[in-house]
């Protein structure tokens, strides 16, 4: 669409060979799955998967509610939405599983249509956060949950490299969000959008393995695009983060924030 910001025009339109590594990322392991028990989400249950991306986390969620719920996959990529159909077929829940494409704050459900509704890391890219969760809020049956992950790339730790740099590098790379403190934000938007019993907690595990690396690399390309910082600098702190995990002295943490909410009306 003419005039769209980046931190929404990278996400509808992926270059080939950030698309090819999100087909292997974005899984469903032990680590994720701690993360969507706060949801509740329960067998039979109509549940929406809000930037769903290539759907790893829909077809498990669909495999929980069976073949009695459903699950609707939103996403406003439409070779996301695609892979979403592939792994679906693959994992054999089809059946109960729909693709939506997002082209606006507007979701494609009706009025208390849903049981729970979730987002893993895009509430940071939307236009109005609050917003968002308002329709979050609208579609939900009363007693409904909504779920939200969101990370915090300010509360990132990048060791061995200094404090400075580190936060000229997050500041740069920044422009490909809309918010990218959502995660710190995210407790007084569900509050704003109308929410009763509000829960947040927020996980912190230490990556030592360089399971974040990539991440740090796709921060990197952002913060050269955005003209704010010398390419040497963002060079010299991926540098810096690739030699410790090499020497085996490298930690990376990025705090997730954890927040449910209920409809209560």
């Amino acid at each position: 669409m003419a005039d769209e910001p980046f931190y929404k025009t990278h996400w509808r339109n992926i270059e080939p060979e950030r698309m090819s590594a999100y087909r292997d990322g974005f899984g469903w392991d032990e680590a994720a799955e701690k993360l969507y028990i706060p949801a509740e989400i329960a067998v039979g249950h109509s549940v929406a998967d809000f930037g769903c991306g290539p759907g790893k986390v829909s077809v498990a969620l669909a495999e929980k509610v069976g073949a009695g719920g459903h699950v609707h996959a939103i996403d406003i990529n439409a070779e996301f939405l695609d892979l979403v159909k592939e792994n679906a077929a693959f994992a054999g829940v089809s059946d109960q599983l729909t693709t939506c494409l997002n082209e606006g704050v507007k979701l494609p459900m009706g009025d208390a249509s849903l049981d729970r509704i979730t987002a893993r890391n895009a509430l940071m890219y939307v236009d109005e956060p609050v917003e968002t969760l308002k329709e979050f809020h609208r579609v939900l049956r009363p007693g409904g949950l909504a779920h939200a992950i969101e990370g915090d790339w300010y509360m990132m730790v990048a060791e061995p490299v200094a404090h400075a740099p580190w936060r000229a590098f997050v500041e740069a790379a920044s422009h490909a969000c809309r918010n990218s403190d959502m995660g710190r934000k995210l407790f007084g938007a569900f509050v704003k959008a109308g929410f009763q019993d509000v829960k947040v907690s927020v996980v912190a595990n230490a990556d030592v393995e360089g399971r974040l690396i990539g991440m740090i690399r796709n921060m990197a390309k952002y913060a050269v695009e955005s003209r704010s910082i010398d390419s040497e600098a963002v060079d010299q702190v991926v540098s810096q983060i690739e030699r410790a995990r090499a020497a085996g002295s490298y930690l990376v943490v990025s705090p997730q924030f954890v927040v449910t909410g209920r409809r209560t009306d």
